[in-house]
C-alpha cells in the first residue's frame, strides 16, 4: 500500500491577489490577474480561466509583496460549472516571505485540512478554524460562513480575515 505524502507547511486559506505568466495548453502566451485560494509555503492552489499542463512552468507575481516566483504546475484540481480551473502549483524555489505571511508551526490537523481565519459581525471576535478544501471553496463566493459566536452567543455570517 502506497504511504500518503505528509504535508511539509500548514495550508492557509487567503484569498491572495496574483498575477500569472504563461502559456496555455495550446501554445498560447497569457498574462492573467488571479487571486490564490489555499498557499503554504512552497505552493498554492490558484483559479485560473486558462487551461494549463502538468509539470509546465509558470510566473506568479504577488501582487500585494511585488515579489515573483517560477511555479511548476502539479495538477488541475478541479473544473468549475463556469469559467475558471483550479491548479495546484509548487515553487521551482520555495523562499521565505514569497506571499508576505508568517507561516504557523505544523498542527496534526494540518495535514488534513486548510486553516481560514473568521470574524464575527458582531464584537470582531477572530478565530482560527481548520476546513475541508470543498467547503474553503465554496465560501468564496459567499465570503464567510453561519455560525454562533461563543463569545457574545450571537448567530451571524462571519466574514473570512486575514492574519492567523
Amino acid at each position: 500500500m502506497a504511504e500518503l505524502q505528509r504535508r511539509r507547511s500548514p495550508r492557509l486559506a487567503l484569498p491572495l491577489p496574483i498575477r500569472v505568466f504563461g502559456t496555455d495548453f495550446t501554445g498560447m502566451d497569457f498574462v492573467e490577474d488571479s487571486t490564490t485560494i489555499v498557499i503554504n509555503f512552497h505552493g498554492a492552489k490558484i483559479r485560473l480561466a486558462r487551461q494549463l499542463l502538468p509539470d509546465q512552468e509558470i510566473v506568479i507575481l504577488s501582487v500585494q509583496n511585488k515579489k515573483e516566483g517560477v511555479f511548476r504546475v502539479v495538477a488541475k484540481i478541479r473544473e468549475t460549472e463556469g469559467r475558471h480551473t483550479f491548479w495546484g502549483v509548487e515553487s521551482v524555489d520555495p523562499k521565505d516571505g514569497f506571499w508576505g505571511v508568517e507561516f504557523p508551526s505544523m498542527q496534526p490537523e494540518d495535514q488534513r485540512s486548510a486553516r481560514i481565519s473568521l470574524q464575527c459581525p458582531h464584537c470582531q471576535l477572530r478565530e482560527m478554524l481548520h476546513m475541508d478544501e470543498r467547503l474553503l471553496e465554496s465560501l468564496q463566493p459567499g465570503g464567510g460562513l453561519n455560525r454562533l459566536c461563543p463569545r457574545c452567543g450571537k448567530s451571524g455570517l462571519w466574514k473570512q480575515v486575514t492574519g492567523f
